[in-house]
């Protein structure tokens, strides 16, 4: 049970990625440092360890998907290099998080697979459709609002 919502939390992700990203990154990137840049001024939200663990895990698939598939971003020239470096980037930021999510939960006792359940618990919440919402909204959606909240960056 828990492998099937690993692999719609991957999906979800890969799905969403698309429309968030575009929702807060420039249409023409001068070059994938300004995007660097952009993140980096970004503050970093204040998370739970929670929600660490799932933003996490959500962050590594954008930037597994990134360095697994870079023909998909080669296709689209200096835009889709530049998406590719900011998901890449996404990644570093969630292992990151995932490293400080499980470190918490060792300073409490808790195993490293009770923190990751507990961040799929988040994201899980946070993804369902409203009632008489389209899967296809409710993945927009979700898929924005946790792009916000894992990484700080607003859309605009």
């Amino acid at each position: 049970m828990k492998r099937t919502y690993m692999i719609a939390a991957a999906m979800v992700a890969s799905l969403t990625a698309g429309s968030a990203l575009a929702a807060v990154t420039p249409s023409k990137p001068k070059a994938p440092s300004a995007a660097a840049a952009a993140m980096a001024a970004t503050p970093a939200p204040d998370l739970t360890p929670q929600e660490k663990a799932g933003c996490g895990a959500v962050l590594v698939i954008l930037g597994k998907v990134a360095t697994s598939y870079p023909q998909v971003f080669a296709s689209k020239g200096a835009d889709g290099r530049g998406m590719q470096f900011v998901l890449e980037a996404f990644g570093a930021k969630g292992r990151t998080m995932m490293d400080e999510a499980f470190e918490d939960g060792a300073q409490k006792g808790v195993k490293a697979s009770k923190v990751y359940e507990d961040g799929l618990d988040f994201l899980f919440e946070n993804v369902k459709p409203a009632e008489g919402e389209s899967a296809e909204a409710a993945g927009k959606r979700a898929g924005v609002a946790l792009l916000q909240r894992c990484t700080g960056i607003e859309a605009g």
